[in-house]
């Protein structure tokens, strides 16, 4: 990891840039939904747009497919401020479509129709070097290394980068196995600088299970200096080797909370960029997470600093 420091961007992305589809209503069984909505999704495309919002620099390096999402992604992008440079459509290759299932709000469910290989796997060794190069933060995640050509490029732009996070984002539909998973992502913990993550996925990377202090003590011990661990309702941890901070969730409605992880994300690496101590950013990053889950959409519902602070503001009369 460099040393240097990038000031072109604080933030860049890396990985899938997909087109979600949420019903039109609430609460109905997939098979009774009648009509959907497109937004701009992806985790990693999140996150950049989550930044964005926070007033961060951000850019994505990913591919879509040569159809007729590709100029939708970028539309939607340049719309949330995020820099498109490096948006390009692969001849061949169709853009994924993440169909949502919001029946149940508290565990909504998504599937993915997706080219095998998809086109974030066409992204360009030399480009991303040199984008990492650019900017103060990375931002990687687990499923870039479910490809091999994705994966390469993201190997290789870790030596480059000047901070590395990684998220850990399992979905199972684009690993053979957990085990595959954890073999891939092992050797990785000891080369980023922060490991975000849920408690399935970090026990999933370690191969051990335990507390959530438990995997974050073990995470750090593998080279990180940040861990952070996720626990839906009942919050979030995030360790140093000095600190310790655990975070509450804020009581919202929940509507979707298949985004508050990558608006969280967005909130940490603003936290990062600006030097806030971990209480603070963790706190922000939570109100980020809270106000998505009462939202419909994820790109489209990442908030304002300006939101977040309201919320911050209104639980802070509260107590």
């Amino acid at each position: 990891m460099s040393e240097q420091l990038a000031d072109e961007f604080d933030v860049v992305t890396v990985g899938r840039a997909v087109v979600d589809l949420y019903p039109a209503e609430d609460g109905r069984a997939p098979r009774n939904v009648e009509s959907y909505r497109q937004y701009l999704g992806g985790s990693p495309t999140n996150v950049a747009v989550a930044a964005a919002r926070a007033g961060l620099r951000s850019a994505v390096v990913t591919r879509t497919g040569d159809d007729l999402f590709h100029g939708f992604v970028v539309d939607q992008l340049e719309t949330f401020g995020v820099d498109t440079r490096w948006v390009r459509a692969v001849p061949g290759r169709r853009t994924t479509l993440a169909v949502c299932d919001l029946e149940n709000p508290h565990s909504p469910g998504l599937t993915f129709y997706r080219d095998t290989p998809p086109p974030e796997d066409a992204l360009d060794v030399a480009e991303l070097v040199a984008a990492a190069a650019a900017s103060r933060v990375l931002w990687i995640t687990a499923s870039g290394f479910a490809t091999p050509q994705s994966a390469a490029a993201q190997s290789a732009a870790i030596a480059t980068a000047h901070q590395v996070f990684l998220d850990l984002d399992y979905r199972p539909d684009f690993w053979p196995s957990e085990h595959a998973l954890h073999d891939r992502l092992l050797p990785v913990l000891s080369q980023v600088d922060a490991v975000i993550g849920n408690l399935r996925e970090v026990a999933i990377a370690l191969g051990e299970t335990g507390t959530p202090e438990d995997l974050a003590r073990r995470l750090l011990s593998r080279g990180a200096r940040l861990a952070v661990v996720k626990q839906g309702a009942a919050g979030a941890l995030a360790a140093t080797r000095e600190l310790l901070v655990e975070q509450p969730a804020f009581p919202v409605r929940p509507v979707n909370g298949l985004g508050a992880g990558d608006a969280f994300g967005g909130l940490l690496v603003k936290g990062a960029v600006a030097g806030w101590p971990l209480s603070e950013t963790m706190r922000h990053a939570a109100a980020a997470g809270a106000i998505v889950t009462s939202r419909r959409a994820c790109s489209a519902a990442m908030p304002t600093m300006a939101e977040v602070a309201e919320l911050l503001q209104s639980h802070q009369q509260c107590r």
